[in-house]
Formats: structure tokens, C-alpha cells, sequence
């Protein structure tokens, strides 16, 4: 299976060749938080497979310096994913009530960009980050469930702006009737699909729980095309759709959706037909761990990473980075049993980067407000950790 996130492009494919709910999260039950400092690691913690090979996470302090400003913002606010974009090697992100910030190529500090427009730094988030080429021109697009809007831009110039749908646009009576009657409209991950030409975003903080298309129409962004989804209560398949991805099987464009209550991971075509995830049993759907709570979905080679919003039974309380192999899980990555990293109990991004044949991992962490009030600490965090391989 060949797998690609536009923003990581052909040089990702490399690396291993070479060496339970609709709205935000506030008032959910999390699990157990620890407090700061280093935890036993299990024998899957912190390792995982990949093409036969065994591999460790090693924290690296040394690389992705933030400012003071920055990790302010992150510690009480942070609820992001982040992309790398392929023509510069950028890691990007938006960190709300900061800024729009990239980390360099060699992921040795994040900066504000400069000339950005006010927006950015006016309480939107990133929840869902897409990094994409067309025609040779760079876009990065962000789903923001603060301001409840899709912002499609060029290095900080915004190039367009989706809001709640009207209720005429899509190829589905269903979801056009459920815009009509104003039914809410909550971005959790935006992701550009190449082939079809089209964005994808899902809304799975709303009753409606859908997966919608925007395309470029006379010159500009515009809701249209297939929508797909629903709640599975009412008769759709998902149970909070929180990430999207886009994959490639035998040439077949793949839209991979992260269904975060019930903890599994289906596709569909580019039109919203569902089809068989690869890994799957008959079910056509990746059954993740029991307690699974993925957030958003990345691949580098052969592996796909999930960061998990809750811990899993053996994770004694803190929230894992899962990653899975040919549909099954080859390990983890719990930031927390790390020295420093004590406060990232909730895993909500994960941003792979092929750097010289080494596997990097940028992961930022959600902090729940409702545990902080009640004591029990959690940061907005960003780390970023080295998969070192094992003689």
C-alpha cells in the first residue's frame, strides 16, 4: 500500500526501506492523570515494529525551542494538529491566542510568520492542519472548532474562508436538509484530496457528524460535491469523525476517517463510498484497542500513527501515541513517562518527518480544563521525539 499525506510527499515513503461524543471535550471523564515525572514503561510503551525492524522513542529537548509567549499560549489553550509542508520542510501550526508559527527544517525552533493576518492570532486553533501543493503553490488549511471555520491560506495570507454550509450545496439531501435547518457546524480536520481536487473536512463535534466537500469553483473555495457520514445512532457510521487523512491503494484515492468515540478508522472513496480500510477484518473498519479515542491519523511507510485523546488499560492513566502496522498495533508512545513531558496526559496531534533516513515525531498534547480546575494538571504541550533503531 502506497500512503501519502500531500505534505510529506515521496521522501517519507524511504524511511523504513532505509534503516465518546459530539461536542468538545470539556466535562468528559478522562481518566485517572498523574502528576508530574517519569512512569514505569510497559513492554509496548515507547517502542514499536516497522518492516521487521524494532525502533525507540528518544525524547529530544534540543530541537523545536518555543518562545515564552508560545508555551504560554500552548499550556492552558492548545488543542492542534500540525503538517509539514513539502516544499519548504516547515512543520506548521497555529496556536490560539499566539499566532501562526512553522518550525524550521531542521526543527530546531518555532517562529511566528511574519506578515500574517490578525486572524490567526485572534483565537483561532488548528484542530486539523493540511499542508498541499497545487500547481506548484504551496496552501495550508486548518479546521478551526474555535472560530468554526475552515481557513485556507498561503504563508499566513488568507486566501479563503469556509463557514457553516446553507443547505444547497452537496450531492446529499441529508446533509443539505441538516444546514438548511441550521444544524451546527464544527471543523475538527481539513485534508486535501490531489486527485479529486477537492477538500475534505469533518464535523464530528456536531449532531450532524458528517465528512463535507469543498472545491474550487469560478476561481474560489466553495462548499459542493460529495458529503457523506452521520451519526451512528441515526442510521450513518460515525461515532465523533475527529480526523481525516488521504491515502492511495492500487491508485485508488483513499479518504480515511478516524472515528474517535468508538474508536475506529474507516474509508471511503473520494465521493464518500465506503470501501474496505486496509488491515480491516469483514467488518470494512479498523477496530482500534479497546478504550482507543484516536484524534487525528499520519503514516510514514508502512506504519500509521494515532494519537489517542484517553490513555488505554496498560497506560496507567496518560493518553498514548498508537501506532499501528498492516492493521494492527506495533507499539506506542506515551509522552509522559518522559522526564519534563509529565503534563502531556491528553495526545491530540502527531506530525511525522523523514529527516536523512531518521523518523522524527512532532506531538502535541490537549489539556483538559475541567481536570486542571480540579487539580489535576495537564499542559497544552509540544515535543518532538526521535525513533532510533534497535541493533
Amino acid at each position: 500500500m502506497t500512503v501519502f499525506r500531500i505534505a510529506c510527499c515521496c521522501v517519507v515513503a524511504l524511511l523504513f526501506c532505509l534503516s465518546r461524543d459530539a461536542v468538545a471535550h470539556e466535562g468528559h471523564d478522562h481518566g485517572t492523570s498523574k502528576k508530574n515525572g517519569s512512569a514505569p514503561v510497559d513492554a509496548m510503551q515507547n517502542t514499536f515494529e516497522a518492516n521487521g525492524k524494532s525502533y525507540v522513542w528518544k525524547h529530544r529537548p534540543d530541537l523545536g525551542k518555543q518562545s515564552e509567549a508560545m508555551i504560554a499560549a500552548a499550556k492552558g489553550g492548545l488543542h492542534n494538529n500540525a503538517d509539514r509542508d513539502s516544499s519548504t520542510g516547515e512543520i506548521v501550526t497555529v496556536v490560539a491566542k499566539h499566532g501562526l508559527v512553522t518550525l524550521d527544517p531542521e526543527m530546531k525552533e518555532w517562529t511566528l510568520v511574519e506578515g500574517q493576518d490578525p486572524l490567526f492570532a485572534a483565537g483561532m486553533n488548528a484542530h486539523g492542519t493540511d499542508c498541499f501543493m497545487i500547481e506548484d503553490q504551496s496552501y495550508w488549511a486548518f479546521s478551526s472548532t474555535n472560530t468554526g471555520s475552515v481557513v485556507v491560506s498561503q504563508r499566513g495570507k488568507v486566501i479563503a474562508q469556509l463557514t457553516q454550509p446553507k443547505g444547497d450545496e452537496f450531492d446529499n439531501p441529508t446533509v443539505n436538509a441538516y444546514f438548511a435547518a441550521g444544524g451546527r457546524f464544527t471543523p475538527c480536520d481539513v485534508v486535501y484530496l490531489p486527485v479529486a481536487k477537492r477538500l475534505v473536512v469533518v464535523i464530528g463535534y456536531a449532531p450532524g457528524d458528517f465528512a463535507l466537500s469543498a472545491e474550487i469553483r469560478d476561481g474560489k473555495w466553495q462548499w459542493g460535491g460529495p458529503a457523506w457520514g452521520g451519526k451512528e445512532q441515526v442510521g450513518g457510521v460515525f461515532s465523533t469523525a475527529h480526523g481525516v487523512q488521504v491515502a492511495t491503494e492500487a491508485g485508488q484515492e483513499i479518504v480515511e476517517v478516524a472515528s474517535r468515540s468508538h474508536g475506529r478508522v474507516f474509508a471511503f472513496t473520494s465521493s464518500g463510498a465506503q470501501i474496505k480500510m486496509p488491515g480491516a477484518d469483514a467488518k470494512y473498519y479498523l477496530d482500534l484497542p479497546k478504550g482507543s479515542t484516536p484524534c487525528n491519523i499520519s503514516h510514514i511507510g508502512s506504519s500509521m500513527f494515532l494519537p489517542l485523546l484517553n490513555p488505554l488499560a496498560s497506560t496507567k492513566g496518560l493518553a498514548p501515541l498508537l501506532v499501528m502496522d498492516g492493521g494492527k498495533p506495533s507499539g506506542m508512545l506515551v509522552p509522559a513517562t518522559y522526564e519534563t513531558l509529565g503534563y502531556m496526559h491528553h495526545m491530540h496531534g502527531f506530525c511525522p518527518v523523514e529527516r536523512d533516513g531518521t523518523l522524527y515525531g512532532v506531538v502535541l498534547s490537549w489539556p483538559n480544563g475541567g481536570e486542571n480546575a480540579a487539580g489535576k494538571r495537564n499542559d497544552g504541550q509540544i515535543a518532538i521525539f526521535e525513533a532510533v533503531e534497535q541493533k
